[in-house]
């Protein structure tokens, strides 16, 4: 778990990281069509997302820095002042249209099927050359270990059908689906049961 903040050097270092971890991401795909472009602006959503976790949610991190897995409360809405707070905002100004069809995406989901004192995972990446070697698992099997025993439910929102079959190995039920025509998007809301 990491009791320290990020410094703006990792922010950028993770923000990379997630650009191309993410790029085929549904919601990222329906907001910004062009790949390269999209990188770059996840790259800039992410110095967001995680500049907001540097003050507010809990982070495990690979010994290595080969990837990261963030858990913040469900009922934590994010708004525009924590985009304000990013180092990277008037970037995100540059990406306003992918801004806003992004956040409209993510407007859809509904934290409402989480119980009170859940925490989910939002986001969890690691480097691509390093997928596949059990880095993502490991960081979500301490999140659960600690936060569990901290008193704390667990969930998380999955847009991918493969995601969900990974999650559901770690102990994860499917408790609501959704699906969004105009976006083209699953949502699967899961919850911890235990494996």
């Amino acid at each position: 778990m990491k009791e320290r903040k990020f410094s703006r050097k990792e922010l950028k270092y993770y923000a990379r990281m997630a650009a191309e971890a993410y790029v085929n991401d549904p919601v990222h795909s329906y907001a910004t069509k062009n790949e390269k472009i999209r990188k770059k602006y996840i790259y800039h959503f992410m110095m967001e997302r995680l500049s907001t976790s540097n003050r507010e949610d809990i982070i495990y991190e690979d010994e290595e820095k080969r990837g990261i897995c963030v858990w913040r409360d469900a009922h934590n809405e994010y708004d525009i002042f924590d985009f304000m707070l990013c180092p990277n905002w008037v970037f995100l100004c540059m990406y306003l249209p992918n801004t806003i069809k992004t956040l409209s995406a993510y407007s859809h989901l509904d934290v409402k099927v989480f119980p009170e004192n859940t925490k989910i995972i939002s986001p969890v990446f690691t480097d691509v050359s390093h997928q596949g070697k059990g880095i993502a698992t490991r960081l979500i099997k301490q999140g659960i270990k600690d936060l569990t025993a901290q008193g704390y439910k667990l969930g998380l929102e999955a847009q991918n059908e493969d995601n969900v079959k990974f999650y559901e190995k770690l102990g994860f039920k499917v408790i609501k689906h959704e699906y969004f025509e105009k976006e083209k998007m699953h949502s699967y809301y899961m919850i911890y049961e235990g494996e």
